[in-house]
């Protein structure tokens, strides 16, 4: 199962990891696969570029999609988070619905 992780870094110091939110197992719900496949095209999630320039175009969404996986992530928390990390994180989404579809289509 794809682990899905994001880094919070301290207010004082933008270098200096906070707190790690980590997520395994996290279980896609249909809504939240929706959304994020009507911004994320999964067939160009190994360019970080296109993931970066596909955030910016779903810039609304991307704050609820997040909230939704690490619950407990408080939004002071999110405004803490580097974009890298923010791109690590839709990339590793789209690698853990990708792992879930084939996952679906094998049981068929």
């Amino acid at each position: 199962m794809t682990e899905i992780t994001l880094n919070i870094y301290k207010a004082t110091n933008k270098n200096e990891v906070e707190k790690t939110y980590t997520t395994k197992g996290y279980k896609l719900m249909y809504g939240t696969v929706k959304d994020f496949m009507s911004i994320i095209d999964l067939d160009k999630l190994d360019d970080k570029n296109e993931v970066a320039k596909m955030i910016m175009k779903g810039y609304d969404q991307i704050e609820p999609l997040i909230l939704d996986i690490f619950p407990e992530l408080l939004e002071e928390e999110l405004r803490r988070t580097g974009v890298d990390d923010i791109v690590s994180v839709i990339i590793q989404t789209g690698q853990a619905i990708a792992e879930s579809l084939n996952i679906l289509k094998s049981k068929n």
